[in-house]
């Protein structure tokens, strides 16, 4: 299949899925279409996608956890300063 079909068959899975109940049966109604098998509609959609987790080379994996660890941090800190605020609040400080 040229580069073109595999994109448009893409697309038209990314367009179905939201109409049909699944993914899986976007592909599979694709797949007939084109007259190709399910499981190269599905690996052309999962190649099609933005890398996830299960992508990710470890060097990625690790600053992606880093990064989510600093904003993690922020978050509690965020939390512990609103809570003591609500605590001085309270007791009229």
């Amino acid at each position: 299949m040229s580069p073109e079909v595999r994109q448009a068959a893409v697309e038209q899975v990314v367009s179905l899925t939201g109409k049909l109940r699944s993914e899986s049966e976007a592909c599979r109604v694709v797949a007939e279409l084109i007259g190709v098998h399910t499981n190269s509609v599905r690996n052309w959609v999962r190649a099609a996608e933005s890398p996830g987790l299960e992508r990710m080379d470890a060097i990625a994996l690790r600053r992606k956890v880093a990064l989510l660890q600093q904003q993690l941090a922020a978050a509690a800190e965020m939390n512990r300063s609103l809570v003591e605020t609500l605590h001085d609040a309270k007791r009229g400080i």
